[in-house]
Order: C-alpha cells, then structure tokens, then sequence
C-alpha cells in the first residue's frame, strides 16, 4: 500500500513538472480569438483621445451589432469589441477595462450564461490559455494554477509535448499559429487584408470598426436560448461586475448593459415581462439595462449559423434598435431601468 501512495505521488509530480514545462506550447486552439483581441484594441486605440462608444461581449455582440453604420448615425465613434462567448467574463472585462478612457461609454450586453454561478473552466478554455492566453495564466495565484494545472487532460499534454517539438524544429509547420502571438504581424496583415468573399472565422474577416463581415443567409436549424435567461445574478457575478462599474467609473468611463437577441418562441409575453421585470429589479444595484428583451425576439430567418449570431439583415434590425436605446438612455444621461 506504502508503496502504492508513493507512485501516485511520483506520477503527479512527474505530470505537474511536465505540464509546467510545457505550459506555453502552442496547441491547437483558437487563435483567431487571439488576433481578434489584437486588433479590436487597436481599433480601440486609434480614437484616443475622442469620447467614444465601446460594444464589448461575447460573439453575440460580434456578430450582432454593426458598429460601423451606428458610427456614421450617431457621428461619434463606436467600436464591436464582440469576442467569444466561450471566454470566460474575467477575461472579457479585463481586456476592455484596458482600452477605454475617460468620457468613454462602455456597454455591455452579455450573454445569459455570464450571469451564471459555474465558473469552472472547460477543456476550451484550458487549450485556449496553454495555446495563446498567456495573460491569464500569469495572473493566477499558485492555487488557481495548481487548479488548472489539474485541468490539463492526458491529451491535451500530449499536444502540448508535439507543439513544443513542432515550434523548436519544425516552426514552419505551425507557423500561423506561432503568428498569431505576435502583435505586430497581426496588425500589418490586417492593415492589408482583401475584403473577405466568404465567410470564416477570421480575424480578418472584421471591418475597420470590429464588425463581422460575409453573415449573409439563414444556417442555422436549433433551438433558441430561453428568453426568460437570465433570470438571476450569481452572488459572486454580481460582487465581480459592481466592482468593476466602480472601478470604470473611478476613470471615467460609464459602463451599460444590454440584452442579447432571442429566437422567437411560444413564450408569452406576460410571462417574459415579469420575468425580466423580476430581473431587472434585481440588477438595478448594478446598472442599468438599456434596452428590453421584448423588443430583441427575433424571427429564426435572421440568424445566421448559431442562436447567438444574427445574420447580416438581422444585424441591421438589431443595430437600429441598439441606437434608439443609447440616444434615449445612453447619451440622455437619463437612464430609465
């Protein structure tokens, strides 16, 4: 039995050494996300200085909003910070808490699943952080890496062992990848990118405010997301989203939220209108909703490929709604909630 604990120590200490030596490998991930965070916060910087809208969140937002048109009809700048709704909300919040500036205007309209209480992270998350989100694991406590560390699967070590070989001898191999880590070519590609023809999952497939391009049609066949979620705020998401409208506010940056929009469904309206009501009433001591879920339910043909991505004509739609809110409860300083 002695014997037994002492080689399942030497096992995980052997498995811990391996993982922290190969922690940075570049595996497959999702490295596009990457080059997205990249330019959107150039994007973001080149109106320094000017006073400036900032749409961050996950893809929903990405593929939702038309930051662009919204520029040209508010005359002032507005950036699509929409990344992916499988970052986790830290991430999301600390990437844009890094770009804006006083006099800015922050609005996020957040997925229902960010309000949740399930915080553990997934085997995407992992890959995404060992592939190329180094920022976060730098920021972990020693607890939260020895977290993570057991987080990491006998596969995905194995692709971390085959990535670390590949990019010391044979770097070509994976050289977008490698590419993709390094700011600079990121942001000289996307200065000189075509216009896309098709759609992909590109970085470079984003106009010049952050938008995604080529959503033409209707792909998608599924179901929808409830449209009474959320219907509460975790204790601790909502402690982690307070301090961080605290924090914005301390610079000078108003921070709103937003809905995302729904499939319709046979749910009825006296039905959503007390759930979001319940909620609404519930998140007031965080900040204010600018817009209502009632007015977000839209018909299955203007969504493009997932129940999160609204296709180019619904994007429209949406956008235009997006705008009646913010010059009545944005840029009015008036806020109803």
């Amino acid at each position: 039995m002695k014997s037994f604990f002492v080689s399942a120590l030497v096992a995980c200490v052997v498995d811990y050494s391996a993982v922290l030596i190969l922690i940075d490998a570049p595996v497959p991930a999702e490295y596009w996300v990457a080059e997205m965070i990249t330019i959107k916060k150039n994007l973001v910087k080149e109106y320094a200085g000017k006073r400036k809208i900032i749409v961050a969140g996950g893809s929903s937002t990405l593929f939702g909003i038309n930051a662009e048109h919204a520029s040209e009809q508010l005359d002032m700048p507005v950036i699509n910070f929409g990344l992916h709704a499988g970052l986790n909300l830290e991430k999301i919040l600390q990437v844009v808490s890094a770009v804006v500036e006083p006099g800015d205007f922050l609005i996020l309209p957040l997925e229902p699943g960010y309000y949740g209480c399930n915080t553990k992270m997934n085997s995407w998350q992992v890959a995404n952080i060992v592939g190329w989100d180094h920022d976060t694991l730098k920021e972990m406590s020693y607890l939260e890496k020895s977290e993570f560390i057991s987080l990491v699967s006998p596969s995905l070590l194995g692709q971390m062992f085959v990535a670390k070989i590949l990019r010391e001898f044979y770097p070509a191999i994976i050289s977008e990848r490698l590419n993709a880590l390094e700011n600079s070519l990121v942001l000289a590609k996307f200065r000189v990118r075509p216009m896309p023809a098709v759609f992909e999952y590109s970085a470079y497939n984003l106009n010049n405010h952050g938008d995604m391009l080529r959503t033409e049609g209707c792909r998608f066949k599924g179901q929808g997301i409830d449209v009474n979620n959320p219907s509460h705020v975790c204790e601790k998401t909502a402690g982690q989203l307070i301090n961080f409208v605290h924090t914005m506010r301390k610079k000078g940056v108003q921070v709103y939220f937003a809905n995302i929009p729904y499939i319709a469904s046979k749910a009825g309206l006296d039905t959503l209108r007390r759930g979001e009501s319940s909620f609404r009433n519930e998140f007031a001591h965080i900040g204010c909703i600018i817009d209502k879920r009632k007015d977000l339910i839209f018909d299955r043909k203007y969504f493009f490929n997932t129940n999160l991505h609204l296709n180019a004509e619904g994007r429209s739609l949406r956008t235009n709604l997006f705008l009646k809110a913010i010059r009545r409860n944005v840029l009015s300083g008036t806020c109803w909630r």
